[in-house]
C-alpha cells in the first residue's frame, strides 16, 4: 500500500480455514501506520491455511495464508514441511443440508465484518441481537459464534436474547432451572452483576494506535517550542471573497487553509531550515514544499499532503487538497498521498480554538497551528479599531529552528497574509 511500506498488520480475518472464496471476496483487513484497507482474493478456491493471525505484524511479501483446492498440500510454515489441507466436507448432516433460514433484512444495516454477516445469514441470526466487541461496536465473527453457542446451550425468548446482548449478560448466567430464559430472568441477572462506573474496555483501532505511536515518538524526539503570532486577516478575507465566485464556477472551493498553504510554501522556500528534516545528526533541506493538512477521519487524523505547493497556483492547491480530503474521508487515501510531507498545517479554527500547541509530524521540523478568526479590539494609529485577528501557532524543533528562526518565519508569514499580493511577487 505505497512504495515506502515495509510491514503491515493483519487486523481481522473475514474468513476461516475451510471457507470457499471467489475472486474479489474480502479476505482480511491490513493496516499500515496510517491507513487500513481490505485485501481481496485474487483467486477462486478454499482457504487452506491461515498463517498470520489477527493482530500479527508481518513484513511486506510475507505469506499470510494459502488458497487452493480441497486436499491440496500446504507448508506448516513458509518454507517448511507440507501438511494436508482441509478436505471438502461431503458428509454434511441433514441439518446442515437443510436450507438455512434467511437472516433478517436488518443485518444489511448492522456494522459487522463480512464474515460475521455471512455466518449470521447461514444461521438465520438477527445481528441486532448480537453484541459487537470490535472497534466502535463492530460485530466480529467471534461475536456471532459466541451468540450461537449461547443460543445452542440455552433456550431463550427472542426478547430475552436481545436484552442479554444489550446488557452484556450471558444467557447461561440468566438460566433459571431447566426452563426457557425469559426477559425477567435476564433483567435479574443484570441487576445482580456488581455495579461499575467503567464501560467494557475496547481495543482501539489501528488508526488510533498509529496516532498514539507517532505522537509519542515525536514527543520524545523533538525538543519543541511553540511560538504564537497574531495576524490581521482582513486582506485574506477580502481576497477569498473576491476569488470564491470564480473558483466555484470551475467547481473548486477555496478555504483559508488553501491560502495559508500557498503562503507557507513561499516562506518555506525562503527559509530552507524550516522546510527540512533532521535525522542521525544530518539536516536535509528539501527542494520543494510538500505541505500537509490534517484531516479528520472518524475519531483520528490523517495528514495527506500536496506536493510542490511552491510551484502551484492557489486554484491548483485548492483543487488537489479538496480531492485528498474526499479520498481520506472515504478511506481511499493512498500511501503516497500521505508520504513525503515537509511541513504540516493543523487547523482548529472551526472549533473556536484561539491558541494551542500542535505536535510535530515526524520527520518534519515544524507544524503550524491555525486558530479561529476573532473580531478583536486593536490599537491602530492611536485609535481602537475592530479587526478580524487570528493566532498562528508554530511548534518548531529547537534542534534546528531556534527562537529567532521561528519568529522570523511567523513574522514573514504574517506579512504575506496581511498583504497577499506578495504571493504574486
Amino acid at each position: 500500500m505505497g512504495m515506502t511500506m515495509k510491514e503491515g498488520t493483519v487486523e481481522e480475518w473475514y474468513v476461516r480455514e475451510g471457507d470457499q472464496v471467489k475472486t474479489g471476496d474480502p479476505l482480511f483487513s491490513a493496516s499500515t501506520d496510517k491507513i487500513t484497507n481490505d485485501v481481496e482474493s485474487q483467486e477462486d478456491g478454499m482457504i487452506l491455511k491461515i498463517v498470520a493471525q489477527a493482530g500479527e505484524t508481518v513484513d511486506v511479501s510475507a505469506v499470510v495464508g494459502y488458497i487452493g483446492k480441497p486436499g491440496e498440500q500446504v507448508p506448516d510454515a513458509p518454507g517448511g514441511e507440507t501438511q494436508a489441507a482441509p478436505e471438502a466436507d461431503h458428509t454434511l448432516s441433514e441439518e446442515k443440508h437443510a436450507e438455512a433460514a434467511p437472516a433478517p433484512a436488518a443485518n444489511h444495516t448492522v456494522k459487522a465484518s463480512p464474515a460475521a454477516k455471512k455466518l449470521a445469514k447461514e444461521k438465520g441470526i438477527d445481528l441486532t441481537q448480537v453484541a459487537g466487541t470490535g472497534p466502535g461496536g463492530r460485530i466480529k465473527i467471534e461475536d456471532v459464534e459466541m451468540f450461537i453457542e449461547d443460543q445452542n446451550n440455552v433456550k431463550a425468548s427472542p426478547a430475552a436474547a436481545k436484552a442479554a446482548a444489550d446488557l452484556g449478560v450471558h444467557l447461561a448466567d440468566a438460566k433459571a432451572g431447566s426452563g426457557r430464559v425469559m426477559m425477567e430472568d435476564v433483567l435479574k441477572a443484570a441487576a445482580g452483576k456488581p455495579e461499575t462506573n467503567d464501560l467494557p474496555p475496547q481495543k482501539v483501532d489501528s488508526l488510533r494506535r498509529s496516532i498514539a505511536k507517532n505522537m509519542t515518538e515525536s514527543w520524545h524526539t523533538s525538543p519543541r517550542v511553540t511560538y504564537t503570532h497574531p495576524v490581521d486577516m482582513t486582506a485574506v478575507i477580502d481576497m477569498r471573497m473576491r476569488l470564491k465566485p470564480e473558483m466555484e464556477r470551475t467547481g473548486i472551493k477555496i478555504s483559508y487553509n488553501h491560502i495559508l498553504m500557498k503562503a507557507c510554501a513561499q516562506v518555506l522556500i525562503e527559509m530552507p531550515d524550516v522546510n527540512g528534516s533532521f535525522s542521525e545528526d544530518m539536516l536535509t533541506h528539501h527542494k520543494h514544499a510538500n505541505i500537509g493538512l490534517a484531516v479528520a477521519k472518524g475519531d483520528g487524523l490523517i495528514v495527506p499532503n500536496v506536493k510542490c505547493c511552491d510551484l502551484k497556483t492557489l486554484s491548483q492547491i485548492a483543487d488537489e487538497m479538496g480531492k485528498l480530503v474526499v479520498k481520506t474521508r472515504s478511506g481511499r487515501i493512498d500511501m503516497d498521498d500521505i508520504s513525503g510531507g515537509t511541513f504540516t498545517i493543523s487547523s482548529l479554527g472551526p472549533y473556536g480554538i484561539t491558541n494551542f500547541s500542535p505536535i510535530i509530524n515526524q520527520p518534519e521540523l515544524a507544524i503550524l497551528g491555525v486558530c479561529d478568526i476573532i473580531e478583536t479590539p486593536v490599537v491602530r494609529n492611536h485609535e481602537i479599531v475592530i479587526l478580524p485577528m487570528m493566532n498562528l501557532c508554530l511548534t518548531a524543533d529547537h534542534r534546528v529552528i531556534d527562537g529567532v528562526k521561528a519568529s522570523k518565519f511567523l513574522q514573514r508569514l504574517a506579512q504575506i497574509l496581511e498583504n497577499p499580493y506578495l504571493m504574486m511577487a
